[in-house]
């Protein structure tokens, strides 16, 4: 018998975790997982290079964000979407969404395909964003769910090490459009499996929608910020004001997603901090490679690599809070430090060799960071959480996530973009998307470590707790 969320007596051997259906649906989520980190690593390692042969340089960063942008805009409705259509015909819509964008993609005569492309595949991202975050949070006691979290980090790492490498030697040998289209196969396995155990997945909870005003709020910034690199003077405003609005909506909107828990709060804000610093370095180091230091898909595909697969081996087992090291802060902190290392690797004066162990140094480090970080704070969000309130956080973590990769993306990305159409050299418009990441990782590490700061919370992660009891 699975015993409840909340449970004192928790077995959390990997037997108990993978037992039964529950398991059997964990499996097919793992694989899901697995799927679309095949698809994502794909996307990542060419863009640069699909973006340089389809002169679409001024749409990088609008591409980079176009998919998590609509996935953002889906989430601000809530998931009563998904609630009329139940869990097999939203896998159903979803899963045909995500064929038609990656065909997009794969077959586009211009840049504007592979935007609308990403845009289509983030519709079915939206979709989809919370389904698996409900089934860990409502079915996984909080003494578990790290473990199980812990199982997704580990499930990047065979896609971390084989998929840029072979995306690369895909590239090389028939071209871009064959590695962004070959994972479609995989994703539309593990959708099927899914389906199979999509009736356990709770519903409780998400028909109201979260923050819908502010939510659209949210995406109208990044709209605004999406399309300043190609607004001339009016850019850098743009940009400004269209990440301040939608960095003020996202907080409001995580706020009362939190309904009066200010410790649950400052977790999910140093968690969408976290996301945003580090997909933000993330979309920028293959860029940071192949353009700012001249070097082939290869290489970018090697520094990518680097900090998924420290990322991986980080989070498979997930740290617990002790005196002394609290490895939210710790990994937001490194994150940092490897953003920082990113900008110094652009510096003129160092040589092609040194620059280039130097930036896949440096993402090992902020993938390492990333793995402590994310283990810790994802998961702290569903602690003491009652049932009926799983799908609203579930909801809400995946809205942080998303809208976080976007802003991290626009922050990084777009800064390249919209320095570079005013005339900047790209290795100083490279490094200055990279400071102002690092900036933002900052803010995630104090964010971290003032979580439970003032709140009379008791949230460790050291241990089982009942649902329904407020922290504060």
């Amino acid at each position: 018998m699975i015993p409840p969320v909340g449970s004192d007596a928790v077995d959390t051997s990997l037997r108990a975790v993978f037992a039964g259906r529950r398991g059997r649906l964990l499996l097919a989520l793992l694989l899901a997982e697995f799927a679309a980190a095949v698809q994502g690593i794909a996307y990542a390692t060419v863009l640069p290079t699909a973006t340089h042969e389809l002169h679409g340089d001024r749409l990088y960063g609008a591409t980079l964000a176009a998919g998590t942008l609509v996935t953002v805009l889906v989430l601000s409705l809530g998931s009563g979407i998904g609630t009329r259509l139940g869990p097999r015909r939203t896998l159903l819509v979803a899963t045909a969404l995500y064929v038609g964008g990656v065909a997009l993609a794969a077959t586009a005569p211009a840049m504007g395909w592979l935007l609308v492309g990403s845009a289509v595949r983030g519709v079915a991202g939206g979709l989809l964003a919370a389904v698996g975050l409900s089934a860990i949070g409502g079915l996984f006691p909080d003494a578990v769910r790290p473990r199980v979290l812990g199982l997704f980090a580990l499930v990047w790492l065979l896609p971390s090490l084989v998929g840029p490498p072979l995306n690369a030697a895909i590239t090389v040998a028939v071209g871009w459009r064959w590695a962004v289209a070959w994972p479609a196969l995989v994703v539309v396995l593990a959708r099927l499996l899914v389906g199979r155990d999509a009736g356990l997945i709770p519903a409780g909870g998400d028909r109201q929608p979260v923050a819908l005003g502010t939510g659209v709020a949210v995406c109208a910034g990044l709209v605004v910020a999406s399309v300043a690199s190609g607004s001339g003077a009016w850019g850098v405003p743009l940009l400004v004001v269209g990440l301040v609005t939608a960095g003020a909506g996202g907080i409001r909107t995580l706020t009362r997603a939190a309904d009066g828990d200010p410790g649950r709060r400052r977790v999910l804000l140093s968690f969408a901090a976290l996301v945003a610093a580090f997909f933000g370095g993330d979309g920028l180091v293959p860029k940071a490679v192949y353009t700012g230091l001249d070097r082939g898909v290869v290489a970018n595909a090697t520094a990518l690599a680097a900090g998924l697969v420290a990322w991986s081996v980080a989070g498979a087992r997930p740290l617990a809070r002790r005196r002394g090291l609290d490895p939210g802060v710790l990994g937001a902190g490194l994150v940092t430090v490897a953003l920082v290392v990113e900008a110094v690797a652009q510096l003129e004066a160092l040589g092609p060799g040194p620059a280039l162990g130097l930036a896949v140094a440096g993402w090992g480090v902020g993938g390492l960071g990333m793995g402590m970080a994310y283990g810790r704070l994802q998961p702290e969000a569903f602690d003491d959480l009652a049932p009926e309130r799983v799908g609203t956080v579930a909801t809400a973590v995946a809205f942080a996530e998303t809208a976080s990769v976007v802003v991290g993306s626009l922050l990084g990305g777009g800064t390249y973009s919209l320095a570079t159409t005013v005339g900047v050299a790209p290795r100083p418009a490279i490094a200055t998307g990279f400071g102002l990441m690092a900036v933002v990782g900052l803010a995630a590490a104090v964010l971290a470590g003032r979580r439970t700061a003032g709140t009379g919370s008791s949230r460790t992660g050291e241990g089982p707790r009942r649902p329904g009891v407020s922290p504060g």
